[in-house]
């Protein structure tokens, strides 16, 4: 048997430190879905590496999605960030960026060497907005650069679960992040597909109907005012359960941002687990644990009482998210603008 080491008390926390932040590795990948920082429950603006597993994906060096890292050179976005007349060649992948338009030493670049879209895409609303990308090179993870957890194709997570949504998409509709383009957070909790489907049929014009698909999840206030807009398109919708972050969603679409009676609209990351493991082999979803219940939420579609008045006087992030801060996160309505 060794002898063992004497360590003292600040040895060993910064064994500890070292082993939780993946950056002590011998051949072992860094563990997903952890975030160093503790979160805030107020304000817009994130901490720096508080979202590790967030990306910029830039197409002629201009932002146009988020995206999340999965492993040291896959990460996850929308298929609709990557229309068919572009070339994968013209697109980058920034990781570990706070600040947009400042440097940073924890900022790395890559380029994309594949994009493998889902064949089921076709249109804005259509299933199967997701994308995989593969970097040119893996990366090294840091203490700004971590994975997130995939979720197993049975996983649930419960209506009520709150989540949060982070981007550097618009504010507002057609209102930019004001330079130096932090990136935004906004927690917001998770609606039922059915009652999803309700609020988007109050209203609703029926040249331009919208269906709630099976592999879509819907989060966000009936009240409106807190969503994501352009720009938040492919970037991660994280859920926390006993301590781990999955990426329970994928920025998708949304009609109008921050608009009343629509709530975000994102793809549901779990159903799509055989196909990300199909073409990722070395990608292995985790099974979500089942500790909460899902809340009744079919009152939140009350056609004669439609408030929601559980949301939070503070959203998390930006866009038209947070009118009242003039926050607003509107990360949803992106979808389109790139």
């Amino acid at each position: 048997m060794a002898q063992r080491a004497g360590l003292g008390p600040g040895q060993l926390e910064v064994w500890a430190i070292l082993l939780f932040l993946g950056l002590f590795q011998s051949g072992m990948a860094a563990r997903c879905g952890i975030i160093i920082q503790a979160r805030i429950t107020g304000g817009n603006s994130a901490n720096p590496s508080q979202w590790p597993w967030q990306v910029s994906i830039t197409y002629d060096g201009v932002h146009v999605c988020g995206g999340s890292l999965v492993s040291e050179q896959w990460v996850l976005s929308a298929a609709h960030c990557f229309p068919r007349e572009h070339y994968k060649e013209d697109y980058e992948v920034k990781l570990g960026a706070h600040q947009l338009d400042t440097f940073s030493s924890d900022t790395v670049v890559r380029t994309v060497a594949e994009v493998i879209s889902h064949p089921s895409y076709r249109q804005e609303g259509s299933q199967g907005d997701i994308a995989l990308l593969r970097l040119n090179s893996p990366i090294t993870f840091s203490r700004s650069i971590q994975p997130i957890c995939l979720p197993a194709a049975n996983a649930s997570f419960p209506n009520g679960l709150n989540c949060t949504v982070t981007g550097w998409g618009h504010v507002a509709p057609s209102v930019s992040l004001q330079s130096p383009r932090p990136l935004q957070q906004l927690e917001v909790p998770l609606i039922s597909r059915e009652t999803c489907s309700c609020l988007y049929n109050i209203n609703a014009k029926p040249a331009e109907p919208h269906t709630i698909q099976q592999d879509m999840l819907c989060a966000g206030y009936v009240k409106g005012g807190k969503d994501a807009c352009q720009g938040d398109s492919g970037g991660p919708l994280s859920c926390p359960v006993e301590g781990l972050w999955y990426l329970a969603g994928i920025v998708s679409w949304g009609d109008a941002c921050g608009a009343p009676n629509r709530p975000g609209v994102y793809t549901m990351t779990s159903s799509y687990a055989s196909w990300i493991h199909h073409h990722v082999a070395e990608l292995q979803p985790r099974v979500v644990p089942q500790t909460l219940e899902s809340q009744p939420d079919s009152h939140l579609c009350n056609k004669g009482n439609l408030a929601f008045n559980s949301a939070p006087a503070q959203g998390l992030l930006r866009p038209n998210l947070l009118l009242p801060l003039a926050l607003s996160l509107v990360l949803f309505c992106p979808w389109h603008e790139h």
